[in-house]
């Protein structure tokens, strides 16, 4: 997996499979997103990008951001999505400035112009841009405009519970190392 740890060291691809998003645990419902993103890059005969962001955005819009416990520093996180063949590991610095972006720039000036997406892999949940404007139903009713199909994972519940960091935070607060492990999929 190739890291670049900001755009401009980034080399537009011809057909680029992305997905985005702060991927912190990397937990069963990420690894979902992940698998998808590797099978339809090799399907389509392009190269996996995922796209992150560094600090976490809470971190830097909300006052009570220190009170947010992550579940892996950049560290483990780079460590973690090596393990998924991925082509490439695009590191975003997340500042004030960068979250003024609204979404049909982000996927103008940073999906199609940077990047070169040509598929984009999703979760049912996934937001982005100012305010977290964009999503699933964004994308889809602009991807011809935009050029680029896009796939939205749905879901994934394990013991009828919906996985998402929020919770695998909330369970390792609570002391219930066996359901967040559960969750994470170790």
């Amino acid at each position: 997996m190739k890291i670049h740890y900001d755009l401009d060291t980034f080399e537009k691809l011809d057909f680029a499979v992305v997905t985005s998003g702060t991927f912190d645990g990397v937990h069963l419902g990420h690894q979902k997103i992940l698998d998808c993103l590797k099978e339809t890059a090799q399907k389509k005969g392009g190269e996996s990008v995922i796209i992150t962001f560094f600090p976490h955005p809470r971190m830097v819009l909300f006052n009570d951001s220190q009170n947010l416990k992550l579940l892996n520093t950049i560290s483990e996180k780079i460590h973690l999505l090596e393990h998924f063949g991925i082509d490439h590991l695009v590191i975003i610095p997340f500042t004030r400035e960068f979250s003024e972006i609204d979404s049909q720039a982000f996927i103008q000036n940073i999906l199609i112009e940077k990047i070169g997406a040509k598929v984009l892999v999703i979760g049912y949940d996934h937001r982005f841009g100012k305010n977290r404007e964009g999503g699933f139903d964004y994308l889809k009713e602009n991807a011809d405009k935009f050029g680029f199909e896009v796939v939205e994972i749905p879901r994934h519940d394990v013991e009828s519970i919906g996985i998402s960091s929020r919770i695998i935070r909330n369970s390792i607060l609570a002391g219930d190392v066996q359901q967040a492990s559960l969750l994470l999929g170790s």
